[in-house]
Parts: C-alpha cells; structure tokens; sequence
C-alpha cells in the first residue's frame, strides 16, 4: 500500500512542476489563474511535509 501511495504521490508533484513549467515558458498566453498557481505550488512545496498515515488502526478495526 505505501509503495502505491509513494507514487502516486511522486507522480502528483511530477504533474505539478510540468503544470507549472509550462505556466512558466507560456507568460500570460497561459490558462491558469492565480489560484490554481498557488495550489499548484503548495502542492510543491509541502510534497515531504505530509505525515503519513497509519493504517494498522484500519486493519485492526475490520478484523474485529
């Protein structure tokens, strides 16, 4: 489980820096609004800041 969830968080902040590169290179041809830019950043900036969850709670809770 944690394998998936690493890559598809890897994947997410690799979307996120093309996303933002392409802002970049396009100036004020392109379609993102502010708003979107700075989730977009957020999205870079705390990629290793997330705690990660622990999901033995879930296990322990359905075999019982």
């Amino acid at each position: 489980m944690t394998i998936n969830t690493e890559s598809l968080r890897t994947k997410s902040l690799h979307q996120a820096k093309l996303k933002l590169s392409k802002h970049r290179e396009l100036g004020e041809q392109s379609h993102l609004n502010v708003f979107q830019v700075a989730d977009l950043m957020d999205k870079i900036i705390h990629a290793g800041k997330e705690p990660e969850q622990d999901n033995s709670i879930f296990f322990s809770i359905g075999m019982n």
